[in-house]
Order: C-alpha cells, then sequence, then structure tokens
C-alpha cells in the first residue's frame, strides 16, 4: 500500500477529469524494480476488488509536471500500460505510484 510523504499536498480529482491530466512519458518508478512489481501485484489486486466486491481504490499517481494526485475509482481492468477505470477512462500504468483502498 502507498503512503504518501505528510509535506506534499496531494490534489484529490475526480476520474473524470483523467481525460484533461497530461502524463509523462516516462515511468515514475523506473529506477525502481522492486516497486514496479508491487505496483503490478496492486493494480491486479485493485482490479480484482472492483470486480468481485465492488469496492473503489484511491489511486495515487504523478502528473507530467510532476505534482502526485489521487482518484478513487473502479478498477475495471489492468492491462500492460494503462489501468482501465469505470466509463471507459484510462490511467497510464507508469504514472501510478502507488494505491490504497
Amino acid at each position: 500500500m502507498f503512503t504518501p510523504p505528510t509535506d506534499q499536498l496531494i490534489e484529490t480529482i475526480d476520474r473524470k477529469e483523467l481525460p484533461a491530466v497530461a502524463f509523462s512519458h516516462d515511468d515514475v518508478l523506473a529506477t525502481d524494480p522492486a516497486a514496479q512489481q508491487l505496483r503490478r501485484a496492486e493494480a491486479d489486486r485493485a482490479m480484482l476488488l472492483a470486480n468481485a466486491h465492488q469496492a473503489k481504490t484511491t489511486i495515487f499517481f504523478r502528473t507530467a509536471d510532476g505534482h502526485t494526485k489521487r482518484v478513487r475509482a473502479h478498477v475495471l481492468g489492468a492491462h500492460a500500460e494503462y489501468l482501465t477505470l469505470k466509463d471507459g477512462l484510462l490511467l497510464p500504468i507508469r504514472a501510478v505510484l502507488g494505491f490504497a483502498t
């Protein structure tokens, strides 16, 4: 489970705002292969919780300008490059810092 730094302001956005967010082309966890594997496992877990129990997950991600944001949503699909959220919205997995339930 991801725990954001306490000194950093983290904006919560609505999932419908995601199409307007710009994401970097680089992976936010590029220097930490263990964190990438954990992110993948947490993405799969979030998908299972959403599909089996209709549970929302809080997803922490970084935008192209370096700001950390969070969105609370149902993760309907966890693909190699993207997370599919409710209403067909996509969030690049390379931008995801972590998950919290």
